[in-house]
């Protein structure tokens, strides 16, 4: 999980994040008007989303590459998803201005050992480190130090908003700032929320001959779902220092609701992996379905180039009905 910050880093990202927070940066911004940090030519993008102006949670939210700004856009797009199934799309490092009562025994100790005295709503910041994989904490060493340089180039591009530099993100523009390698300096600029698709770029081994079996398996009419689902249950396992997500893959007969397998998935597994078996050592043992439905793109790609060698048809479905059931059947039992 990583070392903890000393306090003098914990200070060094505190002391950005108060200058930040003077600015009320939500005033002026909607949480999806990005802004984005590239240190590099050779590194991803750092999307910043500003939290507060619906009056709510205020903060800023760090999406660090495009797997965590997929996963983004995949959360925006997940309203007709069942909500404790939205968990997976939370990854990210957050800073948040809120209240007393939101922080932790730690989080609080912290700031008392820094010296802070926030007082009132809305006026005490914390920060958190969201995973899919485990519940949310507050970030290690290079977590909190690499979230300071993140929020120091933040306030820069701020000040550069500030100062007039203006964006059109009513027309799919954002914000960004970037390192310019040739004059040593960085420089606000204008760019476009298509620059952050992501590329999926899947590389699974195909055993071509097992494959070619698969093809040949007898066709039927059998429509499947298949999830890695999230549970509403949290687990402590000595080999880790956080409590982890209780996830569970399943595989299901759409039609008649029945799970046809499950089993839990722990931090070694690989999602990839075990999407791509699961579906391979069904259609061996069953013959091959008539269509698989699964939740979202990242999946559809693990499965895309399968499916179609096989001749089996994959479509993407936010609600898994047979999945669905079992989850709030399991949920409501624990």
């Amino acid at each position: 999980m990583g070392k903890k910050a000393t306090l003098e880093e914990w200070k060094g990202l505190y002391e950005m994040a108060i200058k930040i927070k003077e600015m009320k940066p939500w005033e002026r911004l909607n949480d999806l008007d990005f802004i984005t940090i590239e240190f590099d030519e050779n590194s991803e993008p750092i999307v910043c989303s500003i939290l507060g102006k619906g009056g709510e949670t205020y903060g800023i939210c760090c999406y660090r590459g495009y797997e965590e700004i997929y996963k983004l856009f995949s959360m925006i797009e997940s309203k007709d998803m069942p909500p404790e199934q939205v968990y997976r799309y939370q990854d990210c490092l957050a800073c948040y201005f809120g209240d007393r009562e939101e922080l932790n025994n730690k989080e609080y100790k912290l700031i008392k050992d820094l010296g802070y005295k926030f007082r009132g709503k809305g006026n005490w910041i914390f920060f958190r480190s969201f995973d899919p994989i485990f519940i949310p904490d507050m970030p290690n060493r290079d977590e909190v130090l690499e979230m300071t340089k993140i929020l120091e180039q933040l306030y820069y591009a701020l000040q550069g908003m500030y100062f007039g530099f203006n964006v059109d993100y009513e027309n799919g523009m954002m914000l960004v700032r970037a390192f310019d390698k040739k004059t040593g300096s960085w420089v606000n600029r204008r760019g476009f929320l298509e620059d952050l698709e992501m590329k999926f770029e899947v590389s699974l081994r195909h055993d071509e001959l097992f494959i070619k079996r698969i093809k040949n398996k007898k066709p039927t009419k059998v429509l499947l779902e298949l999830d890695i689902a999230y549970l509403n249950s949290i687990f402590k396992d000595e080999k880790y220092e956080k409590p982890l997500v209780m996830r569970m893959a399943l595989l299901s007969d759409r039609k008649i609701g029945m799970i046809l397998s499950h089993h839990l998935v722990t931090p070694e597994d690989k999602d990839t992996d075990i999407y791509f078996n699961t579906l391979l050592n069904y259609i061996y043992h069953n013959g091959k379905p008539k269509t698989v439905f699964v939740r979202d793109k990242y999946v559809y790609q693990i499965l895309k180039d399968l499916c179609e060698k096989i001749n089996v048809e994959l479509k993407i479905s936010k609600k898994l009905p047979a999945i669905d059931f079992f989850v709030n059947v399991y949920n409501s039992n624990f």
